[in-house]
């Protein structure tokens, strides 16, 4: 089976972004890591499932989501730039935080960033816009470039950076922002206090592999 050309098939016929194409346990079924979620695809693209696989043998391990976390770890891995990053002096946890124009503006943002620090999270940011056509009105915007958030936002290729984070929160599977993703590939979406989100960090760094549950 090659990989390039059933991700070639699979985006001509469904017209989705595929990003990963791994062997499930199956004989014969992939996983496909696409912009729209996991999907299983026979070697050919000519039979195409959507669902949750369970591995039975081992604990229900919930397969599906494992593939998601995996797709997120490879997403943030291969960005092509070095994202802003606030770094915790002592780092429990590491989160990448993706923000739209309504989070941007909040003036809470920067004190809000600045708790998480304290708490020990560590932020890498990833503005994100609507269309590509924004972007140069992000990187002008007097608004935007007011401190705080103007040390938020990319110094170099502003435009073409915001436009790669729109890719790149497709590849992740983000549809609500803000939304984080923590660095073993599990997807928090929506506002989250910083107690919130620890707590959330906490659990699933406790969480054992095999673990089946849904991801907030």
């Amino acid at each position: 089976m090659d990989p390039y050309a059933l991700k070639e098939v699979i985006s001509t016929r469904l017209g989705i972004a595929v990003y990963l194409v791994e062997q499930t346990p199956i004989s014969g079924l992939y996983m496909l890591g696409t912009s729209q979620g996991v999907l299983y695809s026979d070697a050919k693209g000519d039979y195409v499932v959507q669902g949750i696989m369970l591995d039975m043998a081992h604990d229900m391990k919930n397969l599906t989501v494992s593939g998601l976390r995996e797709q997120r770890r490879l997403g943030l891995s291969q960005v092509s730039y070095a994202p802003i990053v606030l770094k915790a002096p002592d780092e429990r946890h590491r989160v990448a935080l993706f923000l739209g124009e309504h989070e941007a503006r909040r003036r809470q943002l920067a004190p809000t960033l600045q708790h998480l620090q304290a708490l020990g999270i560590s932020v890498e940011l990833y503005p994100v816009i609507e269309h590509a056509a924004q972007a140069a009105d992000w990187c002008s915007d007097p608004l935007l470039q007011h401190a705080p958030f103007k040390a938020y936002l990319p110094q170099q290729e502003c435009s073409e950076t915001l436009i790669q984070n729109i890719g790149l929160s497709k590849w992740l599977g983000v549809k609500v922002l803000p939304a984080w993703v923590s660095s073993d590939g599990n997807l928090v979406r929506g506002y989250q206090s910083p107690e919130q989100l620890l707590k959330i960090l906490d659990n699933y760094a406790e969480a054992p592999a095999s673990s089946s549950s849904s991801e907030s």
